[in-house]
């Protein structure tokens, strides 16, 4: 399920890339490389290597990698889990989907292993829309050079919460930088507009609707909101710590990276390194015999927004109030022919929080779980059969422990087995440091 937490970072870790080219930077790149190092303060240690790609070659391209990096009984997999969370409907095509949904977002990218800066032919725009996407991609490759993102994806590749905190930080630095660029006739950085963080959210969110945004307008909302907030909650989270620091605050960031999406949603929290939990679940459970594991990974807060984003659409704040107060967790899922079960266990940091998330998503679920319209909404949990198989929810103070499926012994022995087995550890700031 690692896409969900790396949206567009296929196109980071490509591996199936032509030649690099002979020829360095030409005049108008050349200049854009010295202005991007003024606006980022930092200088680049050798210019990127720049190329154009039409397509034809484009396309080629990401069907080799995608059959490389996301074959079918991978996509199966995240697929089940998509739908086990009610994130995606049963029958979505995820590569189907995905791979349309890149080659229509697609205008640049950088490639940390090849050391290029790849634009889309037709697709970075001319002029001052070329040159916006050209600055973004330059940022990305200024990161590379001082920071080494291959090593950083390499230490959030087990944990999709953190990837996608990683993500943000990575994207929310270029749009930063990007805008920085545009407001440079004025004198100032983004982080001196006052009301920036909303004038840019809403500048997105008036492009949805066009011609070039429709299969992104109508993905699933984890879909579109891991790709979008990625670049909107980074922007964010970027603009607050630099609004604290300047520039020396952003770079101390790189050594002690946000380890999840709590800390870029609600960037005070990173500053005060309020660190989550590390959920571990047991190794197996007696009550599963049969059952073989799909998947297993850890949700964050932003996933459970889009859970109730999802579940209840209309409910957008009283689902992020829902989230809001997340501080750890970790599932797994489970199948037998053609059943699945899903194990998920959370901590809160509040016992109020807790009780808030239990009772909010006892009511979530009635809609991917039929059968359930007639149990109660409580902040202590439920214990019901489900057309999809038993649902137990249990709320032990802070910590929440769900099953959802199978039968009801072993639902029940699988929130029994959470309960006594599952531990939780906090985790330590500095991901992200380099060893001496």
């Amino acid at each position: 399920m690692r896409f969900l937490a790396a949206t567009l970072a296929l196109f980071l870790t490509l591996s199936a890339v032509a030649e690099d080219p002979d020829d360095g930077p030409d005049a108008s790149t050349l200049e854009l490389i010295q202005r991007t190092e003024k606006l980022r303060g930092l200088k680049f240690e050798q210019n990127p290597k720049v190329r154009y790609w039409d397509d034809v070659e484009l396309r080629k391209m990401v069907v080799e990698e995608f059959d490389a990096e996301l074959p079918e009984e991978k996509a199966k997999r995240m697929q089940a889990v998509l739908f086990a969370f009610g994130l995606t409907p049963k029958d979505y095509d995820l590569r189907k989907e995905y791979l349309a949904l890149m080659m229509e977002q697609i205008a640049g990218f950088y490639h940390p292993k090849t050391k290029m800066l790849c634009l889309i032919k037709g697709k970075a725009g001319k002029g001052a829309e070329e040159e916006t996407v050209i600055v973004h991609e330059l940022d990305h490759a200024m990161q590379d050079q001082h920071f080494d993102l291959t090593r950083l994806y390499d230490l959030a590749a087990k944990n999709d919460d953190m990837a996608q905190a990683l993500k943000c930080l990575i994207e929310g630095e270029a749009t930063m930088v990007m805008f920085d660029n545009q407001f440079r006739d004025q004198g100032m950085a983004s982080s001196e507009v006052p009301g920036i963080e909303g004038i840019i959210e809403n500048a997105m969110a008036a492009a949805g609707g066009m011609a070039a945004q429709q299969k992104l307008d109508a993905a699933p909302p984890v879909i579109k909101g891991g790709l979008v907030g990625a670049y909107i909650d980074g922007f964010k989270f970027c603009v607050g710590v630099k609004r604290k620091g300047g520039w020396d605050a952003l770079n101390a960031v790189w050594s002690d990276i946000p380890v999840s999406t709590e800390q870029i949603l609600h960037p005070a929290r990173y500053l005060e390194r309020d660190m989550p939990q590390t959920v571990t679940l047991p190794k197996k459970f007696d009550a599963l015999d049969g059952w073989e594991k799909v998947e297993e990974n850890v949700m964050g807060e932003f996933s459970v927004r889009m859970v109730f984003f999802t579940l209840k659409p209309k409910s957008e704040e009283s689902g992020a109030r829902a989230a809001e107060g997340w501080d750890g967790d970790a599932f797994r899922l489970y199948r037998k022919g053609e059943k699945h079960l899903l194990a998920w266990t959370t901590i809160w940091d509040t016992e109020i929080d807790a009780r808030e998330f239990t009772s909010a998503y006892t009511k979530a679920i009635r809609t991917k779980l039929k059968g359930l319209d007639e149990v109660k909404a409580d902040g202590n949990g439920i214990s019901h059969e489900s057309e999809s198989g038993w649902v137990e929810i249990k709320r032990d103070g802070r910590r929440v422990f769900i099953a959802e499926g199978g039968s009801e012994a072993e639902a029940k022995g699988v929130v029994g087995g959470m309960l006594a087995e599952a531990t939780f550890e906090e985790m330590k700031p500095g991901v992200g440091a380099k060893e001496d």
